[in-house]
């Protein structure tokens, strides 16, 4: 169709060459016209917890303003939240925190409250260290022994612990002995100072020759186990293990088994018989509709599922189900898959039906397009729902840097949807949310690109989702970036390309625009793990986001502060939408790799609309001297002390209109091993090493001395100047220059 081609031209040929549930739901962003960040660690009863199953919440009285997951930091080790918070200057907010681990609230203790500021609080060196109370109730033993008295003897067995072959550090494990069905001895696992491990020394009662067997409880997730593979010992006076050699005992957990009686919510347990499905359950569908998430979105784990032929599981968006072993259904009807929902599981032959909701294309050429991607296996295009009703559906061919139809196509090799490509879509139906059926995809897979078109295109390719879950892209994610540039498009509903870097979600469903530096295969594999592009590198973990918005439009850039190849601007087809990009030598890039030692960049800003703008940064608390300089005012603006710089521009104005200088986020160093150990941030230096640290000024005075041990943030100098940090270990003494602005 006409407005197809329209919006090829406009898009490309004007081109210049980076999960669970949330126990609490934040409020809407728009009712407040502020955000900003807060860092904090989460312990419980004075224990700093290093898992990611801790979720904090930024309370408002009783407004839960935002919400996040604890994860590892990978320079200091330590798991920390990054909460967005929206709310106004001055607002008083408090902290909760929620345990997935144990499924408990938790309330601070003491209780700490900071107020609402755009620079926010807390760093990821310097977070906020939170603690929360959590009674532990003594523990009392599942099972009960004999009587001591029923048998003339006695004697000690020692052993130890193992959950699918991995030796148990907890002091919640309780170890029975049995003979037969009798109990003749219990008690807890405890640590042996000497060998460091946990070890149970069961008194157990008897007469020689008594045959015994061992059961354990796992007291954290309140679960009976059973020894595999099965152990029997005879009872004798000299007893059996020692506390240097334990006997090496290994358990797993039974599954149960379990079927639903009638149609309801899964979280329901009287649709199964007054028992919800646990995830060690194997789990029947027999009859009826079954819904996860239709009372609000959750995650459901069970280790195998079966969906038997007639009846409906259908998951809601927003909820997941995840299939530890077999999933099994065979009829496209019996599993629906709602746009928004996920499935993870690895088995094959799984059919199953996936909505993807689209928005009606209305008589704007710009608008109404959107990106998908099949999850089901090579779906035939011909009779589905995605060519009925008034459409449009586009490959892109990157050697010849052209849409292809699929009315033109459909007789020659346009048949069905690949694995792995993505398309371009739109529907004139309203409320239209069409169907991929097949068979899901299950297993690794690769997609050829190409990098042979002789446009400026050259290299762009479509590709999509594959899987029924949330992938990532870079580094250690589903699509790694080795044959690719940072981040990626989405194309909004506006016909706006939209950035996104390694740490955004590719949905079930979602094409996106990838730039490839060599033709050849890459491979999606089939993980929804989140990427580790951020890596312990703190030149890999510096960045810049720079964000313009205007007219009810936003855009954004990246500049990282390392090596790499950048993704290339895009403009947008939409006419009032501005754009903002980073110039970096002769092209413009929606993410720039700049250096580490980039101190300054031209940012282009474009516009076709006469109206207010404004720009504000997202990081810049990583950096001691952040300048905005408006090129066409002559405007300089200290964006460490301004929230945002807001401005008035006239349609199709200069492009370039600003220059970013920004220091002080790894001052100029070198160390004689070719190997820093120390940089600023935040107004603090941050010290990795151990030893005994001396910061010596430049007249030779040592003006300040300490110990280090493993990562250390330190105070830094009141007087600006050049400094020079001298660590000595022994007979290792490493040496760094650092400037302090």
């Amino acid at each position: 169709m006409k407005k197809a081609f329209v919006f090829l031209i406009a898009c490309f040929a004007s081109m210049v060459l980076s999960a669970q549930q949330m126990h609490w739901t934040p409020c809407d962003e728009g009712l407040y016209s502020g955000s900003t960040t807060v860092i904090a660690v989460v312990s419980i009863n004075g224990v700093e917890q290093t898992s990611d199953q801790i979720e904090l919440a930024v309370f408002c009285g009783d407004e839960c303003r935002g919400t996040a997951f604890t994860t590892e930091f990978a320079i200091t080790h330590r798991f920390i939240a990054q909460v967005n918070v929206y709310g106004e200057n001055g607002h008083v907010l408090s902290f909760k925190a929620y345990n997935h681990s144990t499924n408990q609230e938790m309330e601070m203790d003491p209780e700490v409250t900071v107020s609402f500021t755009e620079d926010g609080s807390g760093t990821l060196f310097a977070p906020l260290e939170l603690n929360f109370a959590v009674d532990t109730p003594a523990p009392v033993l599942h099972w009960t022994p004999c009587d001591e008295g029923l048998y003339s003897g006695s004697t000690t067995i020692i052993g130890v612990v193992m959950i699918d072959n991995v030796e148990q550090v907890s002091d919640l494990m309780e170890l029975a002995v049995f003979c037969g069905d009798e109990c003749r001895g219990t008690t807890w696992t405890t640590e042996f100072p000497i060998t460091h491990r946990f070890i149970a020394q069961v008194n157990v009662y008897g007469e020689n020759g008594h045959q015994l067997t061992f059961k354990a409880y796992n007291h954290i997730t309140d679960q009976e186990m059973v020894n595999d593979p099965e152990v029997v010992v005879s009872f004798t006076e000299e007893g059996a293990g020692g506390l240097f050699v334990p006997l090496e005992l290994n358990f797993t957990v039974p599954s149960q088994a379990i079927t639903n009686t009638t149609s309801g919510d899964w979280n329901d347990p009287s649709i199964w018989g007054g028992t919800e499905p646990s995830a060690t359950a194997n789990v029947q569908v027999s009859i009826g509709d079954v819904t996860i998430g239709d009372n609000g979105a959750v995650e459901v784990t069970v280790a195998s599922l079966e969906i038997v032929t007639g009846a409906t599981l259908t998951i809601e968006s927003g909820s997941t189900l995840i299939v530890a072993g077999n999933l099994v259904n065979d009829d496209e009807n019996g599993l629906v898959i709602e746009d928004g929902a996920q499935v993870i599981n690895e088995s094959a032959g799984v059919k199953a039906t996936a909505h993807k909701n689209i928005q009606a294309w209305t008589s704007k050429d710009s608008n109404g397009w959107h990106l998908i991607a099949s999850p089901v296996d090579g779906m035939t295009v011909a009779g589905s729902d995605f060519v009925i009703e008034t459409y449009d559906l586009y490959r892109y061919d990157e050697p010849t840097a052209t849409w292809e139809n699929y009315r033109t196509h459909y007789n020659t090799d346009f048949l069905t949807f690949e694995n792995g490509r993505g398309y371009l879509y739109a529907n004139s139906n309203s409320g239209f949310s069409p169907a991929f059926t097949g068979d899901l995809n299950y297993t690794a897979m690769t997609y050829q690109v190409s990098f042979a078109s002789l446009s400026t295109l050259k290299g762009f390719n479509l590709i999509g989702n594959p899987f029924p879950h949330n992938i990532y892209k870079g580094a250690g994610g589903a699509i790694d970036d080795s044959k690719l540039a940072s981040g990626y498009y989405t194309l909004s509903y506006n016909g706006e390309w939209v950035t996104h870097t390694f740490e955004d979600v590719i949905a079930p469903g979602q094409g996106i625009l990838v730039k490839t530096t060599a033709g050849g295969n890459i491979t999606i594999a089939k993980k929804n793990a989140a990427s580790t592009a951020e890596t312990s590198s703190k030149d890999a973990a510096r960045r810049l986001k720079i964000n313009v918005s205007g007219n009810g439009k936003s855009d954004r850039a990246y500049a990282y502060f390392s090596d790499g190849v950048g993704l290339d601007k895009m403009d947008n087809y939409s006419s009032s939408a501005a754009q903002i990009a980073i110039r970096n030598g002769e092209n413009d890039y929606a993410i720039a790799h700049v250096g580490s030692d980039c101190e300054e960049m031209d940012v282009i800003f474009k516009n076709t609309k006469n109206g207010y703008y404004t720009v504000t940064f997202e990081d810049a608390d990583d950096f001691d001297y952040l300048h905005l300089i408006d090129n066409v005012l002559g405007i300089d603006t200290d964006m460490k002390q301004e929230s945002y710089y807001k401005f008035h521009a006239l349609g199709n104005e200069d492009e370039n209109r600003f220059k970013v200088v920004c220091k002080g986020y790894n001052s100029v160093g070198e160390d004689t091993d070719d190997h820093s150990f120390a940089y600023i941030t935040s107004g603090n230096i941050v010290v990795k090493g151990e030893g005994m640290l001396q910061i010596i000024d430049m007249t030779g005075r040592v003006v300040n001395t300490m110990n280090v041990n493993g990562v250390e943030t330190i105070e830094k100098p009141s007087q600006n100047g050049v400094y020079v940090l001298r660590i000595v270990n022994g007979n290792d003494i490493k040496t760094q220059k650092i400037v302090v602005r």
